[in-house]
């Protein structure tokens, strides 16, 4: 499986997005440890209860995944809306 970089919390960020990037974080560490579980299960009930795991991580991340993108969509639209509702070009 391919290891996605660590979260970079910035210093603007706010306390909520972090605490969601740092509970990403935490997921995406809980899911390689269940895929090493499941590569050394031997007995079928381990590893289908690794499989349950796995999915339940997985769905875990893509639900932190569409927080993190909507808080900083609604992030960026405060912003955009703060600046008088038009966008800069640069």
């Amino acid at each position: 499986m391919k290891r996605i970089s660590p979260i970079r919390a910035r210093q603007t960020d706010a306390p909520a997005l972090l605490e969601l990037k740092t509970s990403l974080q935490t997921t995406q560490d809980a899911l390689n440890s269940a895929y090493t579980a499941f590569d050394y299960a031997s007995d079928p009930e381990l590893t289908e209860a690794c499989i349950f795991e796995i999915r339940s991580l997985q769905a875990r991340m893509n639900y932190l995944l569409r927080q993190i993108k909507d808080f900083e969509t609604c992030a960026a639209t405060a912003v955009t809306a703060h600046a008088g509702g038009r966008s800069r070009w640069t």
